[in-house]
């Protein structure tokens, strides 16, 4: 009888311990994500302002990973603003900057911001419009 009281007690503290390393690694992925979102809208700031301060026909291309739970509805390049929006257990957490100029997703027309894990290529370019207007532009990865 002591031994199946020990025994029971154990796998109790051990499922317990195990409840929690899960929960902790749940929140560990999510935050990975965050900081992919981060690394990924900074990298795009950093361009933007690179073209908006250097002006037309500044042209730069590059490589952004973009992580999983991404929301297009939510997300948008717009208005001096670069927005991700990672769903986080239900909710979103937006995770955005201002760039120096005006700024805009893809003005002709030819994409949609993309909603899916992954590396794209983004064209970010100042416009002839104006000196502060300018657009980013994604290819797919070779």
């Amino acid at each position: 009888m002591e031994y199946l009281i020990l025994t029971g007690f154990t796998m109790l503290i051990l499922s317990i311990l195990l409840v929690a390393a899960y929960t902790k690694i749940a929140g560990s992925e999510k935050q990975v994500d965050i900081d992919a979102a981060e690394r990924a809208v900074n990298r795009i700031k950093e361009a933007a302002d690179f073209a908006y301060i250097h002006a037309h026909p500044t042209k730069l291309t590059i490589s952004v990973y973009l992580p999983p739970d991404l929301d297009g509805a939510h997300s948008f390049i717009d208005n001096r603003t670069i927005n991700l929006a990672i769903n986080v257990a239900g909710d979103y957490t937006d995770v955005w900057r201002s760039t120096k100029g005006a700024i805009g997703w893809d003005v002709y027309g030819e994409s949609e911001f993309p909603t899916s894990e992954g590396y794209y290529v983004f064209v970010v370019e100042s416009t002839p419009y104006a000196n502060s207007t300018w657009r980013i532009n994604m290819h797919e990865p070779e």
